[in-house]
C-alpha cells in the first residue's frame, strides 16, 4: 500500500509542475481567462491532493507507532509480574 501512496504524490507533484508551466505558457501566450483559470485550478487539486495524501501517511505512521507502542508495553508488564510472581 505504502508503495502506491508514493507513487501517487509523485504523480500529483509531477502534474503541479506541469500545471505551473501551463500558467506561465497561458499567460504569456493565450489572450483570456480560461485558460489560465484551468491551469490555477489543476495546480490547486494537485496541492490539494498532496496534501491529502501526506495527511493520510502521517495517520497511517501514528497509528502504526501508538500500536507497537502498546504491544512493547504490554510485554513489559508481562515481564514484570512474570518475574514477581517468581520471587
Amino acid at each position: 500500500m505504502r508503495v502506491r501512496f508514493d507513487f501517487m504524490q509523485l504523480v500529483r507533484l509531477v502534474m503541479m509542475i506541469l500545471a505551473v508551466a501551463g500558467i506561465i505558457y497561458a499567460l504569456e501566450f493565450m489572450e483570456g481567462g480560461i485558460a489560465v483559470w484551468f491551469w490555477v485550478a489543476v495546480l490547486g487539486i494537485g496541492f490539494v491532493g498532496l496534501f491529502y495524501s501526506f495527511r493520510t501517511i502521517q495517520r497511517r505512521a501514528a497509528l502504526e507507532r501508538k500500536r507497537l507502542e502498546g504491544r512493547e508495553s504490554r510485554e513489559r508488564r508481562g515481564k514484570r509480574r512474570g518475574r514477581r510472581a517468581k520471587a
